[in-house]
């Protein structure tokens, strides 16, 4: 079975994924609920989220353990060059470690901060998301301004996901 360093991850369907194929039956296993809102996740981000799909999964399983509550709300976004998660949970006091514990194992791979609101704790991750070969690529460019990437290309890069399927029937009601 191929691993998700053989196929491009551009969408964030893609990534999640990848992500919870890992840390998935690990949650079930101790009864932890997690609802994931990805924003945009069929568009094609235009780079390969590959790189950060690890450190996601990170973030989820350390959600996870430092939850009081065994269930957490996480908002996806990719913005500019960057992954943004805002993990939620209802418990004031899980943000704090949360945040401790992924800026030690993941250094300068993250950026994290944390805040407590009226709705519990909410720690921000940004992921910098590393430039794709495509968008180095100064064929695909001209005036320093990168190229639309041919729709041949851009379909060549996907891969079949479960997620998406799911995504289109949604899109079509």
């Amino acid at each position: 079975m191929p691993t998700h360093e053989q196929f491009s991850l551009s969408t964030l369907s893609d990534v999640m994924e990848v992500a919870l194929e890992g840390v998935g039956p690990d949650l079930a296993r101790r009864g932890h609920r997690m609802i994931v809102h990805l924003v945009d996740s069929a568009t094609d981000t235009g780079r390969d989220l590959s790189p950060v799909a690890d450190v996601i999964a990170d973030v989820l399983e350390c959600a996870s353990l430092y939850s009081l509550t065994k269930r957490n709300l996480v908002h996806v976004v990719f913005e500019d060059d960057h992954v943004v998660m805002t993990v939620r949970d209802p418990v004031p006091d899980c943000g704090g470690p949360l945040a401790r514990q992924l800026t030690e194992t993941q250094g300068d791979r993250i950026s994290c901060c944390s805040a407590v609101t009226e709705r519990g704790a909410e720690v921000v991750v940004r992921l910098q998301v590393p430039v794709s070969k495509l968008e180095s690529d100064d064929s695909w460019a001209r005036n320093g301004v990168p190229a639309c990437v041919p729709d041949w290309r851009q379909e060549s890069r996907h891969r079949a996901t479960v997620a998406r399927p799911l995504l289109r029937e949604r899109a079509a009601q």
